[in-house]
């Protein structure tokens, strides 16, 4: 560059428009003030499950209280909840113990916020899985943050795994609250008969381990509803199976919305020798004539990253499903991807494994890694942190990173990516929208 005053000043100006557009990235979401509502219904959802049930609540609570405001816990001001006679929090527990993914803000304003909530009566819903160590963990974190601040609360309801007989206590909650219970047809869609039109076994069975327990293999399965046309639904959505014994169990759509069929790939999970109750069946009807009921449910924390840069795709097993349509929607668009996928060798998932390598030989990926862990001794973080100079290239300034998983996989490979492209570049992007996971 010649040393000249004009090129002083370009550089000058693209330094503070980069240091601009990272602060409008990083600064907190604003916040909604609700106008004095006597009533809040305030949720935190990773999956949707949280927010559907939030929704359904705040329709119970407009029947008696008409200026009834639902709010998302990013978008909450804690003044809004010393203004309140009633606040009813709904809120899930993402992996072991951390808040929801727009519930960030809230639970950092749990240890530091101090608001005064004398006189405000809150009642929570607190949703999670006792497979997990830390269960309900934020839950408990807002309930005694609630106390500390000297609010009155009237209910704590524990969900497990959105045990039937454990839901039914939050509805006995609202009518004891007097706003009575939720509408039992509240759902966004209801559950209809799927009918198993295909199932293939594309990875072989795994061994018991501590972060996954034991695997029949992984499943590759095409659904069709009994009745009426496909319905529609968008990159990232679930396929929500209820089972027979009324527990529902949540699997994440791997094709777009389009053709006459719905794909899943669903690990067949045995603990103590006893099949998962949702991999168990979907693995396990005939082929053809088995029929499950499920419904599709948005899943709005996992839609496709904003922006048009290019795509790096990360994940493992199972968060093929996850990762699969987020790079038909990028491929269709022209984004140049890149997958760095993890699985235990080529002859264990060749049927898993053909469909990406077709895709990087057809010019489809940008780049294609695989992580063969028992072949080759490599995981996922560890092409992360060999490629990182690479990933710099590839992802600045405005690349976008999608995460589909396993949660120590994932948490790992958020790890090398914070160590390799800065805490502030994550931070941006998860901020901005560039960084989508679903992490389980």
């Amino acid at each position: 560059m010649r040393d000249t005053p004009t090129d002083w000043l370009i550089v000058a100006v693209l330094i503070a428009a980069w240091l601009g557009l990272t602060w409008l990235c990083l600064r907190k979401r604003p916040r909604v003030a609700v106008g004095g509502a006597s009533h809040l219904i305030v949720y935190a959802s990773q999956t949707g499950h949280a927010q559907e049930m939030a929704e359904a609540t705040h329709a119970a609570v407009l029947r008696a209280a008409p200026d009834a405001r639902l709010v998302c816990a990013n978008r909450l001001d804690l003044a809004d909840l010393a203004g309140a006679d009633r606040i009813f929090f709904v809120v899930s527990t993402s992996g072991e113990g951390d808040a929801p993914d727009d519930a960030g803000d809230l639970d950092r304003d749990l240890a530091e916020g101090d608001v005064d909530l004398t006189g405000v009566q809150v009642a929570i819903l607190a949703l999670g899985d006792r497979r997990y160590t830390h269960f309900c963990a934020f839950g408990e974190r807002l309930k005694t943050w609630c106390v500390a601040m000297a609010a009155e609360v009237t209910a704590y309801v524990a969900v497990d795994d959105l045990a039937p007989d454990d839901l039914a206590q939050w509805d006995a909650v609202l009518v004891q609250e007097g706003v009575g219970a939720m509408a039992s047809d509240g759902l966004a869609s209801a559950p209809r008969e799927w009918r198993i039109a295909s199932r293939v076994c594309v990875a072989g069975a795994v061994g018991e381990d501590a972060s996954t327990g034991a695997s029949e293999g992984l499943f590759r399965l095409a659904l069709r509803p009994e009745e009426g046309r496909l319905p529609e639904w968008g990159v990232g959505d679930l396929f929500e199976l209820h089972t027979p014994d009324g527990h529902q169990r949540d699997y994440s759509i791997a094709n777009r919305c389009a053709g006459e069929e719905l794909v899943l790939f669903v690990r067949r999970v045995i603990d103590k020798g006893v099949p998962g109750r949702g991999s168990g069946l979907l693995t396990s009807l005939p082929v053809g004539t088995g029929r499950v009921r499920a419904r599709i449910r948005a899943h709005a924390g996992f839609r496709p990253p904003l922006g048009t840069g290019p795509l790096l795709a990360i994940g493992a097993g199972s968060g093929w499903a996850g990762l699969r349509p987020h790079l038909l929607e990028a491929m269709a668009a022209g984004r140049p991807c890149w997958l760095i996928f993890g699985e235990r060798g080529e002859v264990d998932a060749a049927g898993l494994l053909g469909e990406m390598r077709a895709w990087h030989q057809e010019g489809r990926f940008h780049r294609l890694d695989l992580a063969l862990s028992r072949q080759d001794g490599v995981r996922v973080p560890d092409i992360l942190a060999a490629k990182s100079a690479d990933l710099c290239d590839f992802l600045t300034p405005d690349g976008a990173v999608v995460l589909c998983g396993r949660l120590a996989m994932g948490e790992a490979a958020l790890a090398v990516l914070r160590a390799s492209m800065s805490e502030a570049w994550l931070e941006n992007a998860r901020h901005s929208g560039r960084l989508r996971s679903d992490l389980y």
